[in-house]
């Protein structure tokens, strides 16, 4: 038996086809290459290739010597949109480890380690999502076309996942963009309360120097007018006092 036919007869009995069956290997929560490793024995001659064996990119390749025959257009849906989950995936992995020396890694590897974990088990339920909409569109007939998606509001170019409503660059940029104004406004409202405790500080004792220089130029413009003045009868100094003083 081939190493070709080898896989065939191992799911002979059951009612899936060839290509189905691949697409459930390949999907399966587990590297590419352990899903695909039993394509070529250990022993037999190389039918498939290093790469079509390693490297996901090239399952269609793996499936088309599997089935001996162009793969579907569901399963070339399947490839795109499982490769699209695993970029993301990978993307993820370089965020989670980013710039870490060997060191830093040792000193937070559990938190690493489950961060990572929970990646993966993302990236597995996408896959089996898609192949629910593969063994949907073998069995019907009919595709599940992918929304184009939403792309970011400020740039218009980059597509965005889930929820978010920015790419990455235009979030941080936004990002840096908030805290410079949050900075430019803290300055202000501290300089704008510098100023009014200055003013609150120096109003009062202007007032005061006001008030005294005014009852200071009242008192002398009545000493004045009442100087060189001699009354007999005090009723008549006191109007005139009132008069001068303008009560």
């Amino acid at each position: 038996m081939s190493a070709l036919q080898t896989p065939k007869a191992e799911c002979a009995s059951c009612a899936m086809s060839g290509e189905e069956y691949l697409a459930r290997k390949y999907c399966a929560p587990t590297a590419y290459w352990y899903c695909l490793r039993e394509l070529e024995p250990s022993g037999r001659g190389r039918y498939y290739t290093f790469d079509e064996l390693n490297y996901p990119q090239y399952w269609l390749k793996a499936v088309a010597k599997y089935t001996q025959r162009e793969p579907s257009a569901a399963a070339r849906q399947l490839h795109r949109r499982v490769e699209a989950a695993r970029a993301e995936f990978r993307a993820k992995q370089e965020k989670i480890y980013g710039e870490r020396t060997l060191y830093a890694i040792s000193r937070s590897r559990e938190a690493i380690y489950a961060k990572e974990d929970a990646a993966w088990n993302t990236f597995s339920a996408q896959k089996q999502a898609y192949l629910r909409d593969y063994l949907k569109a073998i069995a019907t007939g009919l595709m599940k076309r992918k929304s184009t998606g939403r792309k970011c509001k400020q740039c218009n170019t980059a597509k965005v996942l889930g929820r978010a409503r920015y790419c990455d660059l235009c979030a941080k940029q936004r990002q840096r963009e908030s805290l410079r104004a949050s900075r430019n406004r803290q300055r202000q409202n501290k300089l704008l309360g510098d100023i009014n405790s200055f003013s609150g500080a120096v109003q009062p004792e202007g007032l005061t120097k006001a008030k005294n220089a005014k009852k200071g130029h009242l008192a002398t413009t009545i000493a004045e007018a009442a100087k060189d003045l001699t009354f007999t009868d005090k009723n008549a100094a006191s109007a005139k006092l009132r008069e001068v003083a303008g009560t």
